[in-house]
C-alpha cells in the first residue's frame, strides 16, 4: 500500500490526543495549583482558629516564664504544627502604639527550611507593623486573617487568629505560616504525577487503538488491496477468493470486490469471445466486400466514342448500391444503375444476385425494358425478405448515338448538353416485387459532348449537421454549372458539393453515381513541317462539335505548339508529331514528339516586363497557353507529350 491506513489513522488518533493530553494538563495545571494552594491555606486557618482556641484565657506571661506551664500548651500546637505541615506555628502579642511584637511561643515544623528559633524566642520583642489583616482579626472583623509575605525566612502564607481572655479582650495573636516553595514542591509533585498518568495512558490507548487497527484494518486492507492490484495490473493473476471473517464494512467489501471480480472474468471471458467472433465478421465482411468491388467494374473507361465515369461509396462496409457497364455486341455499350432496399450483407448478396441477372438478359440481345421484365420476373422468385430493387438501365448504340433506356422506379438520370434535361420518360414499378411488370422504353439521340448522368438516393438524400437534405434542386444547380467548371467529370462536381453540404455528418445511406460522355476523337501522325499546319487546322475546324467562337483560338494554340515543334525539336525537320482532338465535355489537344527533351510549361515570359521592341520570341507560346484552361506535360518513353484542355465554359 503507498500510504498504510493504519498510519493515518494513527496519526490523526495521535494528534486528538495529543491535543486532549495537551488541554487536561492545561486544565490540570490550574486545577491542582488551585487545589494545592487552598489545601494549605485551609491547613493554616484551621491551624490558627484551634491554636487560638486553645490558648484563649490562657496567661501569656506565665507562658513566657514558666515552662512547666507552658508545656502543655506546647505540646498540643506541636502536634497541631506537624499534622497541617505547618512551617511555623507561633503565638505574639502586638504593641500597635510602639509597633512592636514581643514572641510569646514558637513552634517549628521538622521539615522547615528556615530556623527562626533565635530571632522568633520566647520574650523576643521585634519591630513590625501590623498588616491590614492582624488589624482585622484584632478588631473581631474576620476569624482568620491571611498575609501573604516573601522575606528572610522566605515565601510564605500567614494565617492569624486572635486569642482572648475572660473578657473577651485580645491578649495576643496566633500565627500559621505555610511555606509557598513547599506548596509548588507538593503541586510539582501531584503535578507530575497527573501527568504521567495521561501521558502514559494516553500512550496505552495508542498502542492499542494501533494493535486493533492493525488486526481489524490493515491487515484485511493489505489484503484486499493486494487482490485488487494483482488482478488490475496482471491478467495472469490467478484470483482467489478473498476470505474475511465477519460482519464489518471489510467484509461486505471482500464479498463486493469477490462479486465483482467475478462477473469481471465472465465479462472479459465474453468480451474475448466476442472479439474472435468480431475479428471472424470483419474478415467475413472484408471478403465480401472485396467480392462486391469484384462484380463492380472500373470507375472510369474509355474509347473513341464513349467516356465513362462511376463511383460507388457504402454507407457500410457493403453496400445495397451497384452500377454496371459492359460491351454489347453490334457496337453497343449497356450500362446500368440500381439501389437495393436496405443495407448490409443481406443487400449485398441481392444485388449480386441482380447484377448477374441484368447482365445475362443484356448478353442475350435484350432491350431495356426486356431485361426489366425478366429480371423483375426471377427476382420475384425465391424473395422471402420480400427485398426489392430500384434499376435504371440504358444502352448506348455507338454507331446510332442512340440512347435507348427503361426505368423501374429509380431516380430520374440526367441529360447535361447545351441545357439539362431530364430522362423521365420512361416510367415502371420497382423490381422484386410483382411479377409480369410491363415496363416503358424510350430513346433518344445523344449529340457530342453530351452526358448523361445517373445517381441514387444517397446523393439527394445527404443530410447536413442541421438534418437539413442536399435535395434534387441542389444537384440541379449543381449538374447545371457542369460545363462552366474545371473538373474532369461531373461525378467529382457533384461528390464535392454533397461532402462541402453533409460537412462532418454521418453518411447514411450508399452513393453511387454512373456517367458517360459522347465524345468524337480525330487523330493524325504527319511530319514536323509547317506546311502540314493545314492538316490540323482542318481537324479543328471540321469537327461539327466544336463551337465555331472556340475554333479559332483553338487553332491559335495548335499553330504556336507546332510550329515551335517544327522549328526546335527536330534538326532539318526530320521528325514527325501525332496530333489528337477530342471532343466530348470538353476539348483535348495532345501533341506528341520523339525530339529535344523540352517542357514549354517553364521558363515563361513575364508579360509585365515584355519588351517588344528588343525581346525576340517567347510571347507567341504565352498566349497560347494563356489561351488553354488546363496544360500539362509529360516526357515518357524519350516522348514529349503535350496534353491541352479547354472547357465549354461561357466566353
Amino acid at each position: 500500500m503507498r500510504h498504510s491506513i493504519t498510519t493515518k489513522i494513527l496519526i490523526i488518533i495521535a494528534a486528538v490526543l495529543v491535543i486532549s493530553d495537551a488541554s487536561l494538563l492545561i486544565l490540570g495545571f490550574f486545577s491542582v495549583f488551585t487545589t494545592t494552594h487552598n489545601n494549605y491555606v485551609s491547613y493554616a486557618k484551621s491551624s490558627a482558629t484551634i491554636a487560638a482556641d486553645l490558648l484563649d484565657g490562657a496567661d501569656m506571661q506565665r507562658l513566657q516564664t514558666d515552662e512547666t506551664y507552658a508545656k502543655y500548651y506546647t505540646a498540643t500546637l506541636d502536634d497541631l504544627c506537624q499534622i497541617n505541615d505547618l512551617e511555623y506555628l507561633y503565638v505574639y502579642i502586638p504593641d500597635t502604639e510602639n509597633k512592636t511584637i514581643t514572641y510569646v511561643m514558637l513552634i517549628c515544623s521538622e521539615n522547615s527550611s528556615y530556623s527562626a528559633i533565635d530571632e522568633r524566642s520566647s520574650g523576643t520583642v521585634v519591630k513590625h507593623e501590623l498588616t491590614p489583616a492582624e488589624i482585622s482579626v484584632m478588631n473581631g472583623n474576620e476569624n482568620a486573617g491571611i498575609t501573604e509575605t516573601n522575606n528572610k525566612f522566605g515565601c510564605v502564607i500567614t494565617c492569624h487568629s486572635a486569642v482572648y481572655d475572660k473578657n473577651g479582650n485580645v491578649t495576643a495573636l496566633v500565627g500559621a505560616d505555610v511555606s509557598i516553595d513547599e506548596t509548588i514542591n507538593v503541586f510539582v509533585k501531584s503535578y507530575s504525577i497527573m501527568a504521567t498518568a495521561i501521558i502514559v495512558s494516553c500512550s496505552f490507548v495508542l498502542g492499542m487503538v494501533a494493535v486493533i487497527l492493525k488486526i481489524k484494518v490493515l491487515k484485511p486492507a493489505k489484503i484486499i488491496s493486494k487482490n485488487m492490484k494483482g488482478f488490475v495490473t496482471d491478467r495472469n493473476y490467478k484470483f482467489k477468493k478473498l476470505e474475511i471473517k465477519g460482519n464489518d464494512e471489510f467484509a461486505n467489501m471482500a464479498d463486493s470486490f469477490n462479486y465483482m471480480a467475478e462477473k469481471i472474468e465472465n465479462y472479459i471471458k465474453n468480451i474475448n469471445e466476442l472479439t474472435e467472433e468480431k475479428h471472424r465478421r470483419e474478415a467475413e465482411i472484408s471478403i465480401a466486400k472485396n467480392i462486391q468491388s469484384g462484380l463492380l467494374p472500373d470507375r472510369s473507361f474509355k474509347n473513341k466514342s464513349i467516356k465513362i465515369s462511376a463511383t460507388m461509396i457504402p454507407a457500410r462496409d457493403v453496400g445495397g448500391d451497384f452500377y454496371d457497364y459492359f460491351t454489347l455486341t453490334d457496337n453497343k455499350i449497356c450500362t446500368v444503375i440500381a439501389d437495393v432496399s436496405g443495407k448490409g450483407i443481406s443487400a449485398a448478396l441481392f444485388m449480386s444476385r441482380a447484377i448477374t441477372i441484368i447482365r445475362q438478359y443484356a448478353q442475350l440481345g435484350y432491350s431495356p425494358s426486356e431485361i426489366l421484365f425478366n429480371t423483375n420476373n426471377c427476382l420475384t422468385l425465391n424473395n422471402p425478405e420480400q427485398i426489392f430493387i430500384t434499376v435504371f438501365v440504358g444502352i448506348y448504340d455507338i454507331n446510332t448515338r442512340i440512347f435507348t433506356y427503361a426505368n423501374a422506379g429509380h431516380n430520374t438520370p440526367y441529360l447535361i448538353s447545351n441545357t439539362l434535361k431530364k430522362l423521365d420518360a420512361a416510367r415502371g414499378i420497382t423490381t422484386g416485387i410483382f411479377e409480369n411488370e410491363k415496363y416503358d422504353e424510350v430513346s433518344v439521340t445523344l449529340n457530342n459532348g453530351d452526358t448523361v448522368f445517373m445517381y441514387t438516393d444517397g446523393v439527394n438524400e445527404a443530410v447536413n449537421t442541421e438534418r437539413e437534405f442536399f435535395g434534387i434542386n441542389r444537384l440541379e444547380n449543381t449538374l447545371k454549372t457542369f460545363r462552366n467548371e474545371k473538373k474532369e467529370n461531373c461525378i467529382e462536381l457533384v461528390l464535392n458539393e454533397v461532402r462541402n453540404f453533409s460537412q462532418n455528418s454521418v453518411q447514411s445511406d450508399d452513393i453511387t453515381m454512373l456517367s458517360f460522355s459522347i465524345c468524337s476523337n480525330s487523330e493524325t501522325t504527319i511530319n514536323a513541317d509547317t506546311t502540314n499546319l493545314n492538316v490540323i487546322k482542318k481537324l479543328i475546324t471540321d469537327d461539327k462539335y466544336i463551337p465555331n467562337k472556340l475554333k479559332n483560338k483553338l487553332f491559335l494554340v495548335a499553330e504556336e505548339i507546332f510550329v515551335n515543334i517544327c522549328l526546335y525539336a527536330y534538326e532539318n525537320n526530320s521528325g514527325t508529331v501525332d496530333f489528337s482532338i477530342e471532343v466530348s465535355d470538353k476539348i483535348v489537344m495532345k501533341f506528341c514528339d520523339s525530339g529535344k527533351k523540352f517542357n514549354p510549361l517553364k521558363n515563361l515570359t513575364d508579360i509585365d516586363s515584355y519588351d517588344i521592341d528588343s525581346q525576340i520570341g517567347g510571347l507567341g507560346r504565352l498566349i497560347a497557353l494563356s489561351i488553354a484552361d488546363k496544360a500539362d506535360y509529360k516526357y515518357k518513353k524519350n516522348r514529349n507529350i503535350l496534353t491541352i484542355t479547354k472547357y465549354f465554359q461561357e466566353e
